[in-house]
């Protein structure tokens, strides 16, 4: 399971391009934007059984958001996903693979200036990532403390990460692992998967390729292959430690080449509920880091 979408300046990792974080107040033309989007992408599509929904902050009444529409094109009934492709294409959107999320389909346009922007996605009705969306959508939409609560976070993760798309949705990552908590979706994953996300998302690098290791009972070594180079990562399995929690020295004089690399933003170290990694850009690095025993 991955944390969200993100995409940085001049990354996109939907439709629309985040040059600039900013989370605005609700706004109710937000859903006019999407019932002209899903009107015309269900013309597109007409005679393929599908359905259109909105997701994402813009389908929640009254949550702060950035003013991009997310809308997931669902596949039912095992519909073919290259009829959909090829009427979308033939009508101004590029197919883009599922850039590192599996079971969701990216597609890309230049422009469309008489809609909203829009990040667009394929996904078949029985796919986790949808399962996802609707989920959260949904809990959002019937919990007004989570809502205001995530709308708080968003509003402050703006603000501190107005140029930064990866720190904007790596701040925000906590409350999202809470809520996931909260309406069921965050469950224990394989690490493979779970280390993947991390990469992804919270240190805004792309994966290509993650292998792991185990070094110690409850500590892994992954070896991930990102489009910006190699990095390795420590993950440290909460459930095989007793004290649950990671010390960084500051008087470890071996720290002084091998600190962790930080999070897109700026923490150390990065804690799931389920894990906790420490990323470096060397294997050498990250082995000095574990024999300084900081994560007992």
């Amino acid at each position: 399971m991955s944390l969200t979408n993100g995409q940085n300046s001049g990354k996109a990792d939907g439709t629309a391009i985040t040059k600039k974080v900013e989370v605005l107040p609700y706004d109710p033309a937000w859903q006019d934007g999407f019932k002209a989007l899903r009107q015309y992408l269900q013309s597109i599509l007409f005679g393929q059984d599908v359905r259109v929904e909105h997701v994402g902050s813009t389908s929640v009444p009254g949550l702060a958001a950035k003013p991009i529409i997310d809308i997931d094109i669902v596949l039912q009934n095992g519909e073919n996903f290259e009829a959909v492709k090829n009427a979308l294409e033939a009508n101004g959107y590029t197919h883009v693979g599922d850039l590192g999320i599996t079971g969701r389909e990216v597609f890309k346009y230049e422009t469309k200036p008489q809609f909203m922007p829009h990040h667009l996605y394929a996904l078949s009705d029985n796919s986790e990532e949808l399962k996802r969306h609707l989920t959260f959508r949904d809990w959002l939409r019937s919990h007004p403390a989570d809502k205001e609560a995530y709308a708080r976070v968003k509003i402050a993760a703006a603000r501190q990460f107005p140029n930064n798309i990866d720190g904007y949705i790596d701040a925000k990552s906590d409350i999202i692992f809470d809520i996931y908590q909260r309406c069921g979706l965050y469950q224990a994953q394989l690490l493979p998967e779970l280390a993947c996300s991390v990469v992804n998302n919270r240190y805004g690098l792309r994966v290509v390729k993650l292998n792991c290791k185990q070094m110690q009972p409850g500590i892994s070594l992954c070896e991930a292959h990102t489009a910006q180079g190699a990095f390795y990562l420590l993950a440290w399995e909460r459930a095989g430690f007793v004290s649950g929690e990671i010390s960084v020295g500051q008087d470890t004089p071996e720290l002084t080449t091998a600190h962790p690399l930080p999070t897109a933003s700026g923490q150390t170290l990065c804690r799931t509920p389920f894990a906790a990694f420490a990323l470096f850009g060397t294997e050498q690095d990250a082995l000095t880091f574990l024999n300084c025993n900081l994560w007992q």
